[in-house]
């Protein structure tokens, strides 16, 4: 899966219609010649911008679409309502639909894939691809005409609830002619946020993997090894959930599914709830982390991953899902990609992404960043202008999105310094004066 382009309207701070493209200026038609899609897509994409200005809105929002992809068949099912998330600083706004559109690669055809969603649930879905030269519609879902078709080549329909999306249940149905590409939006995709609950999520799957084997201990101490950050080695420590800890776990989901069927009134749906937990699930282990750094004891102590520094934790939530994306391909998202990395070590993973060599399944990296290093010409990844992307926010708190080609600029201009001057926008309106006002009248 190659993204394209990713359009949406009506989510968070973004109230009307953004769309962030990857796509090279070289591409005028609906195929690029010889059907090669590497030449005309771009394998990075940054944007820039203020504090709340909407950079990690527009991560948000293609995060929202490829999880209602993955989950509103299943868990999102759960909830009372839609779950959405609409501009809440216009009344017409937030009671309004949004609208999500993928427009990707998949097995060398052109796809555009989206959906709209508003509170009662799914308004419309709609999926079209290009196999000859032109747009062809597989599929055609409008809650208000009541139109709900298929292309004869996918060979029948499938049924849903008001409130999941075709691609979502056709992850269940793995004989559906649309599983496969259903299943390359959900696996070729992810995401990493600067939240801590998210770096500390990570962090247990990294431990995970590790005991299961799908990542290396060599390949672990090898990313550790780039960032020099004086780890020489890397363990895993196990220990077993208490006996009435699990068991008190155990209870507690028991208790939970006769309370949701007691809301259901109808105790025959008792085993579409949470099951107990049997002897083998019950015995569960905490894994953590445990790091030894370079020193001149003879035996250096080992550290937990609490009294490791905030980069280190930073660089092992980033790069292992970014080594991920490299060797399998796909689209990774991060949020705030600067956060505790220095320039430099920034500049590796940028580099790694843009290089063909070592980019070989045209992975891309979409990111968020107040860094302007990455835009000087100290910087040795170069970023193109269709590949930066600046994030501001209107007095009515609106999301504007817009991209550095849009500026006229000579080729050799500082982008750095006119981005930091606030020649592109996404730069905080900042007010010193009130702060220095405000010190006084503490002192006073």
């Amino acid at each position: 899966m190659t993204l394209l382009s990713f359009t949406v309207r009506n989510h968070k701070s973004i109230r009307d219609e953004i769309t962030l493209d990857l796509t090279r200026p070289s591409l005028r038609t609906l195929r690029p010649k010889d059907d090669d899609w590497n030449i005309v897509t771009f394998p990075l994409a940054g944007v820039f911008g203020g504090n709340a200005t909407g950079k990690s809105t527009v991560l948000d929002a293609l995060r929202y679409a490829f999880t209602a992809i993955s989950q509103s068949a299943t868990a999102w099912q759960a909830s009372k309502g839609m779950r959405r998330a609409p501009f809440q600083l216009d009344g017409s706004a937030r009671t309004a639909s949004s609208t999500y559109e993928l427009d990707f690669v998949y097995e060398g055809h052109r796809h555009s894939y989206g959906f709209e969603v508003d509170h009662d649930g799914i308004r419309r879905e709609w999926l079209r691809d290009v196999p000859g030269s032109r747009w062809r519609t597989l599929l055609d879902r409008d809650r208000d005409t009541g139109v709900f078709k298929f292309h004869p080549s996918l060979r029948g329909r499938i049924d849903v609830t008001g409130r999941e999306l075709v691609l979502s249940r056709a992850l269940l149905l793995d004989d559906s002619s649309l599983n496969a590409l259903a299943r390359e939006l959900v696996d070729r995709f992810d995401c990493v946020l600067v939240k801590d609950s998210h770096r500390e999520a990570r962090l247990r799957d990294i431990a995970d993997s590790l005991a299961e084997g799908t990542i290396t201990f060599p390949d672990l101490e090898a990313l550790l090894q780039v960032a020099d950050i004086g780890v020489e080695g890397v363990s895993l420590e196990e220990t077993e959930i208490p006996e009435e800890v699990r068991r008190a776990l155990s209870h507690f989901q028991r208790e939970l599914r006769e309370e949701e069927n007691g809301e259901e009134g109808d105790s025959s749906r008792g085993d579409d709830g949470p099951e107990d937990l049997d002897d083998d699930a019950l015995a569960q282990v905490i894994r953590h982390l445990t790091f030894t750094h370079r020193g001149s004891a003879d035996e250096c102590p080992q550290f937990s991953i609490h009294e490791e520094s905030d980069g280190t934790i930073a660089w092992l939530a980033t790069a292992v899902p970014a080594v991920e994306a490299l060797r399998k391909g796909g689209l990774l998202i991060v949020d705030e990609i600067d956060s505790s990395l220095h320039p430099h070590l920034l500049e590796v993973l940028l580099g790694a992404f843009a290089d063909p060599a070592v980019n070989t399944r045209q992975a891309q990296l979409i990111f968020t960043s107040h860094e302007s290093y990455i835009l000087s010409p100290l910087s040795d990844v170069k970023l193109e202008p269709e590949q930066v992307w600046f994030t501001d926010k209107t007095y009515e708190g609106v999301t504007e999105l817009t991209c550095l080609a849009d500026f006229p600029r000579h080729p050799d201009a500082n982008v750095a310094r006119r981005y930091l001057a606030g020649r592109y926008g996404g730069t905080p309106h900042l007010s010193p004066s009130t702060l220095t006002a405000l010190i006084v009248s503490g002192e006073d």
